[in-house]
This record gives C-alpha cells, structure tokens and sequence, in this order.
C-alpha cells in the first residue's frame, strides 16, 4: 500500500474505515506517516456501511488527492471515480476441527448432490480449505464465480450473491461471522444454508431462520399489494444511487396508475421515514441498498421493500421471490 501511495504521488489522503476497523487508525497513521513522511493523512471518522460508501465527496471537501478504504473490495457495479486504494482485511482465524466437524454432520443431514462454497471477503482464503475437506468426504463442492473481476471466486456481499446463484447447488456452506451474510445468501439462493462462523468456531443451519425471515417478507408484499401512494428511495451515496432503477420503478408504478414521489436519502433509518410518512403514504421502495428494507426497517409499520419485492408487487407475481434486486 505504501508503494501505491507512492506510485500515485499523493500528497494528502483521506483513510477511510467501517466501524470495527477504525480503532486501527492510529497505528496505521504512524506506520504511513514513518515511511513517508511529506504525505498529510486525515482519518475519516464517519461511517463507512461497505465498498459502496466511498468518501468521495469527503474527500473533495478536505482537498484530498487519495482514498485509501479499508475492509473491503470494489462493489460490484461501481469503481470510484475519485482515486481509491482498496485494502482488503482478512481474518487470520483458521477454521478449527469442531467447526468443520459441525459442518460435516449437519450437510450428512441433508446428503445433497452438490454443495456451493462462499465466503466474505475477511474469509475467503479458508474457502480452498474447507473445500478440501468436504470433497475429502464425499461432496461434490463447487465455488463460484462472482460478478466482478475485483472480487474473488466464492466471494459475497450483502447485496450480490452472484457467486452461489452461479451455481447449480442443493445447499450452501457460508463461511462468515454473524447473520447477515448467511441469510441474504438463503434469501437469494431459495436453499439451505449452513453458516460456518470462524469466530464462534461453529456451524449453524440457518435455513429455519431464512423461512421466518421469507414469511416475514411476503407479509409486506402482500400488504404493498394494495398500495396506491408509493415512495421511492434514491440512494445518494455514489455507490448506492441507481437512477435507471429508479426511472424503472417510476415508470411502471405510475403505468399502474398509482402515485409516487422521490425521495432522496444519504442515510436511511426508522426516523427519516417516520419524519416523511404520512396516512396518504401506502409503501415504500428502496432502491439504495436492499439490506435496509430486510434488516433494518423490516418492522416498519408500512411496507418497506427492496427493488425485487417491488418488481413482484408490479408483475403481480409471488413466485419466485426475487432478492435482492
């Protein structure tokens, strides 16, 4: 990375963390700041919710030349315009005995034909290994490309699953800490999905849990059947603005018959739309990024809906369930 600063002749950058990353910063500013010491470095202390948040009008504002983002790499259908060096962070954790054990018993359960293999990107170099010892006993294990030459074979994102929807797979083995991950991949894919925790040193089938979630999201779309007054969300970070999307989903709404206004939002929460909704106001779209309508506004009162749900509402089609786009 120091190289790459170098190459690129910058003066001053702008680094840029996700949460769990910026306690780092102070180490890493005096690592940069020893091997070149002409270089001015601001951290950026805002929020960073992934490759599609790149500070680029933040580092405009500050008279930056360079950003360097940590945690991730390039999103899927955009690469910044503004200068960026993407730092990938990889766990160092390796994948204990019990946790493949686990994995092993519950896929035994299930005795598919063909296993598909992801990861996140902070795991993705254990993904070989488990694919190792699954074919060692028996499965058939396939990885699958992803939608992007910046991303690495078997990777996912929260809002592209493309490298387990490449492949023709009976159930999924997702290596990954947490939920998230693991249930957009059950989402996307209709399929069993075990979850291969590096953290805990466990594994889990979710599949129970991604069928509550499922029930959840037809009750919206059912309740966004009847909706006449729409609200389409315009995403205004760079990498979360879909215009075409937004064009489409006007379009074919109004097609319909029905009303819709545009909002644009940088962040979105419970309150933006609380401070925006009204009784006239029947469901909203949102077209910045499909993890917000599923985990963070899926309680709203009214329905929420990521741009795959809204294309069922529009065609009238239940089946099948689109996720995420």
């Amino acid at each position: 990375m120091i190289q790459e600063i170098k190459k690129r002749g910058a003066k001053r950058i702008l680094l840029q963390f996700p949460e769990g990353l910026r306690y780092f910063s102070s180490d890493i500013v005096k690592d940069i700041s020893s091997a070149l010491p002409n270089v001015e470095i601001i951290v950026s202390g805002d929020s960073s919710w992934g490759a599609c948040d790149v500070a680029e009008h933040e580092a405009r504002q500050l008279g930056a030349d360079l950003i360097v983002h940590y945690g991730h790499s390039p999103y899927t259908w955009y690469y910044p315009k503004f200068p960026t060096i993407f730092v990938e962070t990889k766990s160092t954790l390796s994948l204990g005995e019990k946790l493949i054990k686990e994995t092993l018993d519950l896929l035994l359960k299930y005795k598919p034909r063909k296993v598909g293999l992801t990861a996140t990107v902070q795991h993705v170099s254990s993904i070989p290994y488990v694919k190792e010892r699954l074919e060692k006993e028996g499965f058939q294990v396939e990885v699958g490309k992803p939608s992007n030459p910046f991303m690495h074979d078997g990777q996912v994102l929260g809002c592209d699953y493309k490298a387990g929807l490449n492949v023709d797979a009976d159930l999924y083995v997702n290596i990954s800490g947490g939920l998230f991950h693991s249930l957009g991949l059950g989402l996307a894919t209709g399929k069993p999905v075990i979850k291969a925790d590096p953290y805990s040193d466990s594994a889990e089938d979710i599949t129970k849990e991604v069928y509550k979630f499922l029930k959840i999201r037809y009750g919206k779309i059912m309740q966004a059947m009847s909706a006449k007054s729409w609200v389409i969300i315009r995403g205004t970070m760079t990498g979360q603005d879909r215009p075409m999307m937004v064009k489409f989903l006007n379009s074919e709404l109004k097609r319909k018959g029905f009303e819709v206004m545009i909002v644009s939002s940088r962040v979105l929460n419970v309150e933006v739309l609380r401070n925006l909704d009204r009784p006239s106001i029947d469901a909203f779209i949102v077209t910045s990024c499909p993890r917000l309508p599923t985990d963070d506004l899926y309680g709203y009162e009214k329905p929420v809906l990521t741009p795959g749900e809204a294309k069922m509402v529009i065609n009238n089609k239940l089946d099948p369930y689109i996720f995420p786009w």
